[in-house]
């Protein structure tokens, strides 16, 4: 009967500590957009890898000169996917080419614009997109070869856009 008392303090005072609810509003979204961009290189990792069939033809297609003919069986393959859910707070929502640049829309719920916006965020973001596009991976390397331009992120919340980080094929000369 002793160990059960004790076992239930324990639990009810794990419980009183948890329902701590002083944490800051800014803290939880600070922490829900470095959750976003740890996750946004994962996913899109996933997407990636399931397009990958279509790797073989694209190579071949770029190794022709066809670029816009890999630009297209790209997008083809990426849209088929779509939407795809990055993390709980951001879905890729739309992929198009543009003067020679992947162009990705990601749908953004549950973070203020100016959480989005933050540099240090931002920073973040742009480093594990930047990790994730200048990999060797030959699924990625094919995208970098058919989109000469490089590739735009943009973000959207409520259907405004809040954000666009650009990423270019020099971005990893020095990788």
């Amino acid at each position: 009967m002793k160990t059960y008392k004790v076992i239930v303090l324990s639990i009810m005072g794990l419980f009183l500590v948890n329902c701590d609810d002083s944490k800051s509003k800014m803290d939880d979204i600070k922490q829900q957009v470095v959750d976003t961009s740890s996750a946004v290189g994962d996913k899109a990792q996933d997407l990636y890898e399931k397009t990958k069939l279509e790797t073989e033809n694209i190579l071949n297609q770029i190794k022709d000169g066809n670029y816009n003919l890999a630009q297209d069986l790209i997008i083809k393959a990426v849209k088929q996917k779509l939407p795809s859910d990055v993390d709980q707070n951001v879905t890729l929502v739309d992929v198009a080419k543009d003067d020679n640049m992947i162009s990705y829309k990601y749908s953004v719920n549950n973070l203020t614009i100016d959480a989005l916006q933050a540099q240090a965020n931002q920073n973040a973001m742009l480093a594990k997109l930047k990790t994730f596009y200048c990999s060797k991976d030959i699924g990625i390397s094919a995208i970098r070869s058919a989109f000469t331009q490089g590739e735009t992120h943009n973000y959207y919340i409520n259907n405004d856009k809040a954000l666009t980080l650009t990423l270019k094929p020099s971005d990893c000369d020095n990788k």
